[in-house]
């Protein structure tokens, strides 16, 4: 007997719900709380090689968050503005608003800071349910915003208390970003820098969303978001499957994977499709326009890699064609352009290729991207510098010269006042507000 489609099981529940209905009605909620079950019983059964569980705090790092609970992770999100959280689909219950403004932070990290720190025994409740039964914690922050940046103290803090090891994933700005967001950015990845070199952090994981703009230029803005979340997660989530899984080719196992992430320092990673399998260099020659286009970030030094994954994907006719050498000179290239690491690879059937070849690369254990940190200074110095001359210029804007000194107007406003209450007309005003002679010969 064939397999039903999804259209002829929900007609037959369709059936089955009109039939059960002649013997009483059915309670929605009770048929939505076991269609949550069906889906949790879903996640539980995920392919990972590691069990993570997310934690996306702020609008942008909710939004991440989200995003891998689409694609089954156990998530929550944390914000202090009740607006940002409407629209991120989770359940209510693993959402989380924590009081203390009248709504957000206003970018002032301060008073995020003091939120999250007033509510250390609040959030350890909250996370428990997302974390329980999970290998790896990951914090998903944005550096631009307040709530995501002023959390990263005291959500590090938390989560080490819990015995996990800890991964960030932390977006850096847009080039069209303000001066306090570039400037909150910068402090933040100081804070997070130093937690890495503490050994707080196993994995921290840097995206920049003005690299993304460049990598999805042509998208309209209502579908920028979802893409750039799609293209933050999905890395990170293929890694992490496929390495759960046996390859008739080359596997990259779990406990491959593992070292990857838990390397310490700063970590990198993306995707490139390529459909130049021919030529022998065409696998290599796409690794070279990866690493300059088509990582999620840049000004980082990839030499600097001390551990790292590579994974090649393609549907099997695919794989069965390509001449092994071609493979080959793709991984080379990898080894020289990161000196000598440690490279774990991966060689994966995927059916949904088709004709092309998709390369995910992972490179961990590197310093600080330097680069970018100087260009996000001088943006945020330069836009500073403006704002600074506006606040200058505030007085002059917002006065009128009336030819007079500042002595002359003072002398005048006195005059001016003195004579107003000597005129009939400020005696008439006056005396609406104090007794009358009248009254004042009656109190004698």
């Amino acid at each position: 007997m064939s397999e039903k489609t999804k259209e002829e099981i929900e007609s037959d529940n369709d059936q089955l719900k009109e039939a059960l209905g002649a013997f009483g009605s059915l309670d929605d909620s009770k048929l939505d709380a076991l269609k949550k079950k069906i889906e949790s019983k879903k996640m539980n059964r995920l392919d990972q090689s590691i069990k993570i569980g997310v934690i996306g705090v702020g609008q942008a790092g909710s939004r991440v968050a989200e995003t891998f609970y689409k694609k089954g992770y156990s998530s929550c999100v944390i914000n202090t503005s009740k607006q940002d959280l409407e629209f991120i689909s989770v359940e209510e219950d693993r959402k989380l608003l924590l009081d203390g403004s009248l709504g957000g932070t206003g970018k002032d990290l301060d008073l995020g800071r003091e939120i999250f720190d007033d509510s250390v025994s609040q959030i350890e409740e909250f996370l428990y349910p997302t974390i329980n039964n999970q290998d790896m914690a990951y914090l998903c922050v944005s550096g631009g915003g307040g709530t995501g940046s002023s959390s990263v103290d005291t959500m590090i803090s938390v989560l080490f208390g819990m015995g996990l090891p800890i991964g960030v994933i932390y977006i850096l700005p847009k080039q069209t970003d303000d001066a306090k967001s570039k400037s909150n950015s910068i402090e933040t990845l100081s804070r997070l820098a130093q937690m890495a070199t503490e050994n707080k952090i196993s994995s921290l994981i840097v995206v920049d969303n003005a690299k993304i703009e460049q990598i999805y230029a042509d998208l309209s803005q209502s579908k920028f978001w979802d893409v750039s979340n799609d293209a933050i997660v999905d890395p990170l989530v293929k890694f992490n499957s496929l390495t759960s899984k046996a390859s008739r080719h080359t596997s990259l196992d779990p406990s491959d994977f593992a070292k990857i992430v838990s390397c310490g320092d700063c970590s990198i990673y993306g995707v490139i499709e390529t459909s130049n399998i021919d030529e022998e260099t065409g696998l290599a020659e796409a690794v070279i326009e990866s690493l300059q286009d088509n990582m999620l970030a840049e000004g980082f030094d990839v030499s600097q890699t001390r551990v790292g994954g590579v994974i090649i994907c393609a549907d099997s006719k695919t794989l069965d064609e390509m001449p092994a050498i071609n493979i080959n000179y793709c991984f080379h290239m990898i080894s020289e352009q990161t000196k000598g690491a440690s490279i774990f690879q991966g060689v994966y059937d995927d059916e949904s290729c088709e004709g092309k070849v998709r390369i995910y690369t992972w490179f961990a254990g590197l310093g600080l991207p330097m680069k970018r940190i100087d260009t996000l200074k001088k943006e945020s110095k330069a836009l500073q510098d403006l704002q600074r001359e506006k606040e200058s210029s505030r007085g002059s804007q917002m006065s009128i010269d009336m030819g007079k000194d500042n002595t002359t107007k003072t002398t005048d406003e006195i005059n001016r006042k003195i004579k107003k209450k000597t005129s009939s007309f400020g005696k008439l005003q006056r005396g609406k507000r104090t007794s009358s002679l009248i009254d004042k010969r009656r109190r004698r």
